[in-house]
């Protein structure tokens, strides 16, 4: 890996690559917070309803999860006819699909989970960098995104989703030591999860991660990039403790002091979504980090250099 700057904070090293500047279009975000509205859950958080940060939060999931089924990405050429989409039993009759990609019938094994607003589909490219480090790739699809059946989705149907998955990759009999897991943008948190069950992996990638969902609340709100209805921005402006209950969902930053994974984190310095202090903050409540790197560019998107920098990590471990 070709380093340009290398700096140390608190012991921890920080490297930072080139990489190919992106153009980023801005998002905009109107969501206009009715009190009158409701939101259906299907897990056991105990939250009110009527918390406007946690239902701003669930409009934007909502919102991911219906991206998510609009767009669809067919096999690339290095992919064709080596995907084999499968269904994963969840509790219950639950369903969801998964990608299982094992062309050289290898006992090891990747598992990747994807960012906000895509679907498994989407993600091909990284399967393949995956492939050529000799590593089969296993990537499920969150409830209610994809082509699975529509559902609200939440922390707790995550956890099912996460559950389903290690039981389908026990089945097969892969051993600990032969799992890699990879995880972008809000699959940093499934990644998280799934090394505090299998603690004996061989490694943990987070690409972009997400923190603890107060932490990616106040990003947003204090980002230029994103539209912000302006009953929220009262709200939030002079009643900032609606945040707090928040900090109980997707505690990646907790999850992370605890896991013994070895784990390697990637981010760029330009991401407009997740702020790179995101993975700053984990990379300092980590007590097994192998290396933070942080690229110059390529903003949230799983781009050429992040790829690169994958198969190198891989290809060193």
């Amino acid at each position: 890996m070709r380093v340009t700057q290398v700096s140390n904070v608190s012991n921890r090293k920080f490297a930072v690559c080139p990489n190919v500047a992106e153009n980023q279009n801005k998002t905009y975000i109107n969501n206009n917070i009715n009190p009158a509205d409701t939101v259906v859950f299907e897990g056991k958080l105990h939250l009110k309803q009527y918390n406007p940060a946690y239902r701003f939060c669930m409009k934007l999931f909502e919102r991911s999860q219906i991206a998510s089924r609009r767009r669809f990405s067919p096999p690339i050429a290095e992919l064709k006819g080596k995907i084999n989409e499968i269904q994963i039993p969840l509790t219950g009759r639950r369903k969801i699909t998964a990608y299982d990609i094992n062309p050289d019938n290898t006992d090891k094994y990747i598992i990747f989970f994807h960012g906000t607003s895509q679907n498994i589909s989407n993600c091909q490219q990284i399967y393949n960098e995956f492939l050529k480090s000799k590593y089969a790739v296993f990537a499920p699809e969150y409830s209610g995104f994809g082509k699975n059946k529509t559902r609200m989705a939440d922390e707790y149907t995550l956890e099912e989703d996460i559950a389903g998955s290690i039981r389908y990759l026990k089945k097969k009999k892969i051993k600990p030591a032969n799992i890699g897991i990879v995880g972008h943008s809000l699959g940093g948190f499934a990644a998280t999860r799934v090394a505090e069950e299998i603690p004996k992996a061989s490694f943990l990638i987070l690409i972009s991660p997400v923190n603890t969902l107060s932490y990616e609340v106040d990003n947003i709100v204090n980002n230029k990039k994103f539209k912000i209805p302006k009953l929220f921005q009262y709200i939030y402006k002079h009643y900032p403790r609606i945040l707090t209950p928040l900090e109980k969902i997707f505690k990646t930053e907790e999850r992370i002091s605890k896991t013994r994974v070895p784990l390697y984190i990637i981010h760029s310095a330009n991401d407009n979504l997740i702020p790179v202090k995101s993975s700053k903050a984990l990379a300092l409540k980590s007590k097994s980090l192998r290396e933070l790197v942080i690229l110059d560019s390529g903003g949230h998107r799983l781009d050429e250099s992040k790829l690169k920098t994958i198969h190198e990590i891989l290809n060193k471990i």
